[in-house]
């Protein structure tokens, strides 16, 4: 996970998402619509996302190793893990089907083959095609959405006629730093070659499309964010980061109607407070330098296309008002553990802990249930607690042990009415473009 962490304020309300029974109803419309095609689904990765996602919804016990016979990485760890990683393929595949439901491009058949045919997960993809075809199909979706006629079955990956216009794309999914110029040269030369200057009786626009994941985060694996705005703005820092890295790569040259290189991430992420599992779907656009009056109007049109994330789903459960918890009422009988060399190095004032931040460093144990907290929770509390307050507690370690150990339990539960991370789920935020 991501190691970016800023102050941010407690939000005051929950962040709205979908139930799991949604996720599940969409499974089962694009496997439908899947077969309905003549593609076959059963034992298919798609199967198993639902398989899975309708055991999570029952809340009892999965064995996901049951599920996913073929998963065995260090990357799969707790429940969340499991459950972050479904989400990142199902959002995915849940975007498409919206953008399916609304226009069918042309060749789109080919396309689904491909990715049903995938592995299970894009974090242990070996062959790639699966998954470019699949971001293909993502970028498409946008189109369709908006109301264009969207054609997949070119040389071009997609190509979106408007009322006026059209749009010439290509996709690249980009593996590391090391080959992203190579990817946007590629991109920026096949649409020299392939992009006529007309389309019918419409004007030809082009555009470079890259999914970046994996050059921001080359684990390919989760973020966390303490708050919904720290994990928006821990993923757009890695697209600044990678888009000014471009600036003297020659990405425009030789391509006079290309008017925009658009970056994407797409992650899952973890968000601590209010508790909630999301998907983010993150863009960043490299416009075209000198653009004339007639190119900046049609990227205003892009770029309104590009947003249709914004709209709402209609099923999303809405906020709600939180409740922050005040204190902690512990019962007789409670117990606690903080590892004594982390509290000793503490009251000192010293920084030299030498621990993990996965490692459990904290116990407590009360109504018949352990929570266990790791050492990056207790980096995240004290890193906010000021040296005066440090100073008391060194006055009273017996003191400072139950307090650290109860603050951490606030920071992790710090709502009386917050639930945990699976009571909402949420495909967004494609707000970050």
């Amino acid at each position: 996970m991501t190691e970016e962490r800023q102050s941010y304020p407690l939000p005051t309300h929950s962040i709205p998402g979908l139930r799991l029974s949604d996720h599940v109803s969409d499974l089962t419309e694009i496997q439908l619509f899947l077969e309905s095609r003549g593609i076959q689904t059963h034992n298919t990765r798609i199967d198993r996302y639902k398989k899975y996602l309708e055991q999570a919804a029952r809340a009892g016990p999965i064995n996901e190793a049951q599920i996913f016979k073929n998963t065995s990485d260090a990357r799969f760890q707790s429940d969340i893990d499991w459950m972050l990683y479904v989400l990142r393929e199902v959002h995915e595949l849940m975007w498409i089907l919206k953008g399916l439901k609304a226009y069918i491009p042309e060749g789109v058949d080919k396309k689904l083959l491909k990715i049903v045919s995938g592995s299970d997960f894009a974090a242990l993809d070996t062959n790639t095609e699966s998954r470019n075809t699949q971001f293909e199909l993502r970028i498409a979706s946008y189109f369709c959405q908006a109301g264009c006629e969207v054609d997949l079955s070119t040389d071009t990956d997609v190509i979106a006629i408007t009322q006026d216009y059209a749009f010439y794309l290509e996709c690249k999914r980009v593996a590391s730093n090391n080959n992203l110029q190579q990817n946007l040269i590629k991109a920026r030369n096949q649409l020299i070659e392939r992009m006529p200057s007309r389309h019918g009786n419409k004007k030809v626009y082009g555009f470079i499309v890259a999914d970046v994941t994996k050059v921001a985060f080359t684990h390919n694996g989760l973020t966390i964010g303490l708050t919904n705005d720290h994990s928006r703005d821990v993923v757009q820092e890695k697209l600044i980061s990678i888009a000014s890295s471009t600036m003297n790569m020659p990405i425009f040259t030789g391509c006079r109607d290309l008017l925009q290189c658009w970056l994407q991430i797409h992650i899952p992420s973890l968000i601590m407070h209010p508790p909630k599992t999301i998907t983010r779907f993150s863009s960043f656009g490299i416009q075209a330098s000198n653009l004339n009056r007639k190119s900046q109007k049609v990227l205003r049109i892009f770029r309104e296309i590009s947003e249709i994330g914004n709209r709402p789903d209609a099923r999303e459960v809405p906020p709600e008002k939180l409740i922050p918890r005040t204190l902690v009422t512990l019962p007789t009988g409670t117990a606690f553990r903080l590892d004594e060399h982390l509290l000793v190095e503490f009251l000192k004032g010293g920084n030299n802990y030498g621990k993990m931040r996965e490692e459990v460093i904290a116990e407590l144990h009360f109504d018949g249930v352990k929570h266990e907290f790791t050492f990056l929770e207790f980096e995240m509390l004290v890193a906010n607690i000021p040296t005066s307050v440090r100073k008391q507690y060194a006055a009273s370690p017996d003191t400072a042990r139950p307090a650290l150990i109860i603050e951490m339990y606030i920071q992790r539960y710090p709502y009386e009415n917050g639930g945990s991370v699976s009571d909402g789920l949420s495909p967004k935020d494609r707000r970050d473009a």
